[in-house]
């Protein structure tokens, strides 16, 4: 697929002094082997690679080509649409962040899904989206979320049915090229839970996840933490209320913003505001940037707008709406975040220079 030149137009950053850079489809060099994705989580692996997660990936398409203005039955129909999928490049930097070497993980010469459907599960009803992860010890997991199609015929007709997490136990010595074996463990939190796995943050021995859940029209998303050693068990998380301590009641946590759009980010940065979550505010176009200091005064947050885009159009006229906005890297003051551009199925590059 050609990727069209942004059709972004900068119409408004906040006067908070940032300044707001359109910088294109993220990691061109994916096109080589994809026609279009979801997800993009990058996953620190060693000093020399990081894992990458997609969800929906596209990598063949049929005559009517890759759009999302398509239904989910014609997607499947006329294209190879692979649940999730994964890749490799070096860690990022300031001089590659752009664009930075993707290799994906294929088997026999193809790219295929790395967590993979239990037999009986139809891959035109049940979708499994890879999230984001962490490394512990030997092993690395990745959060994904399984999801029921209700309508093919419908674009957002689907029901999230759980979070599960995919462990991968990595052998000493693997190096790129070598095979990547996940075993699905079993489900973690009911469809009921927000998609917790969003975005990872390890810290001091602990793991925290960020997830959204959306509730007819509001959106909100919620903060859990784990210790490293109890990852895999659903009992041992704990969420963050309101008043900024941790419960085990999901019912007694905090329900964030209210606004979110799809994926979002938290990332942790000692002496520029402690603690910052990124989002894309529903239906608006507007990236929104929170910051903290500590959970603790997780009422005191300030939030407040980066910046509003253009609202794009697909090929019928209408606009549309970016979604899954999150920070993917940062670098003294400049923040890189990617969005999901709705029509061409690709992620998008914003740089922030606060």
């Amino acid at each position: 697929m050609r990727i069209r030149l942004l059709a972004l137009i900068f119409l408004l950053a906040c006067s908070c002094g940032e300044r707001v850079e359109l910088l294109g489809v993220f990691g061109e060099s994916r096109t080589a082997d994809v026609l279009g994705q979801d997800g993009v989580t990058p996953i620190p692996f060693d000093a020399n690679t990081t894992l990458w997660t997609f969800g929906d990936t596209i990598i063949e398409a049929g005559k009517r080509g890759v759009s999302v203005e398509a239904t989910f039955r014609e997607r499947v129909a006329d294209a190879h649409m692979l649940s999730n999928s994964l890749a490799f490049t070096a860690p990022l930097t300031e001089d590659t962040v752009r664009n930075p070497d993707f290799v994906f993980y294929k088997e026999h010469g193809r790219i295929v899904q790395f967590i993979h459907y239990a037999p009986g599960e139809d891959p035109a009803r049940i979708r499994l989206w890879a999230l984001d992860g962490v490394r512990v010890g030997n092993r690395v997991y990745v959060y994904y979320v399984k999801i029921r199609i209700d309508d093919p015929e419908k674009l957002f007709a689907f029901t999230p049915l759980a979070v599960g997490l995919a462990r991968w136990n990595a052998p000493a010595g693997w190096r790129r090229g070598d095979p990547v074996r996940f075993q699905r463990l079993p489900d973690l939190f009911p469809g009921t839970h927000p998609a917790f796995g969003a975005c990872v943050l390890e810290r001091d021995g602990a793991v925290y996840v960020i997830g959204q859940r959306a509730d007819g029209l509001r959106s909100s998303a919620w903060i859990a933490r784990v210790r490293r050693e109890e990852i895999e068990h659903a009992g041992a998380y704990r969420f963050l209320a309101p008043d900024g301590s941790w419960t085990g009641d999901i019912g007694a946590a905090a329900a964030l913003f209210g606004d979110v759009m799809g994926e979002c980010s938290l990332s942790h940065h000692p002496g520029r505001g402690g603690y910052r979550i990124v989002y894309c505010r529903m239906f608006s176009n507007t990236i929104m940037m929170a910051t903290f200091e500590d959970f603790a005064s997780i009422g005191s947050m300030r939030t407040r707008a980066i910046v509003t885009l253009a609202a794009p159009e697909g090929s019928s006229g209408r606009p549309g709406w970016y979604y899954s906005g999150k920070e993917i890297f940062a670098a003294g003051d400049r923040l890189y975040v990617v969005c999901m551009h709705p029509f061409e199925y690709q992620p998008h590059l914003v740089r922030v220079r606060r």
